[in-house]
């Protein structure tokens, strides 16, 4: 019993002299300088965003992109889709939204409907169609003076989302102007 008390001893002695570091997977992309960013989509206004897809529209590819709506209910928005005018209307009635999207070719006809209900309108360009794509440009930039932000479609999920908090700001920046100075 001795002997085997002595020889652990000396095992673990020998051991602990030559150990050698061992590391867990994560450490090595710290070692090495690669650090992984963890970016979180969530944002501090959480808007309430009411999608306009026209059976008319979707046909033509516009506000298809499926990483739209996941995203921003990723970043904490509220989503809800109609089809029709009659929808639209009922949605803006029944409920508080901040930012309608809708299709560039809609958008302006949308703004006095949508003034209304105190919602923003977010137009939307769809880039992808090749025959399209140079007045979607035109139109794009011709958007962008009237309401200030456009949403791009195909984009990144993350930059759909900064388009709606860019809408929530010049919402909120419109209904300061509005409120009454004491």
């Amino acid at each position: 019993m001795q002997k085997r008390l002595v020889f652990l001893v000396l095992a673990s002695a020998l051991v602990s002299q030559n150990a050698v570091p061992l590391h867990a997977c994560g450490d090595k992309l710290l070692m090495l300088g690669r650090g992984i960013r963890f970016q979180s989509r969530h944002t501090a206004n959480a808007a309430s965003v009411l999608l306009y897809l026209p059976a008319a529209v979707r046909s033509g590819g516009v506000l298809s992109d499926p990483k739209l709506e996941s995203a921003l209910r990723e970043a904490g928005h509220q989503v809800r889709s109609v089809d029709t005018k009659e929808e639209l209307q009922t949605a803006l009635q029944s409920a508080r939204y901040d930012v309608v999207l809708a299709d560039i070719a809609e958008a302006s006809d949308l703004q006095a409907t949508v003034a209304a209900s105190d919602a923003i309108v977010l137009p939307v360009v769809y880039l992808l169609a090749p025959a399209r794509r140079p007045e979607a440009k035109v139109d794009a930039a011709r958007a962008e003076k009237e309401f200030s932000a456009v949403l791009q479609l195909p984009g990144r999920p993350g930059h759909y989302c900064a388009l709606v908090d860019k809408a929530m700001e010049l919402k909120l920046k419109r209904e300061r102007s509005k409120a009454p100075r004491t």
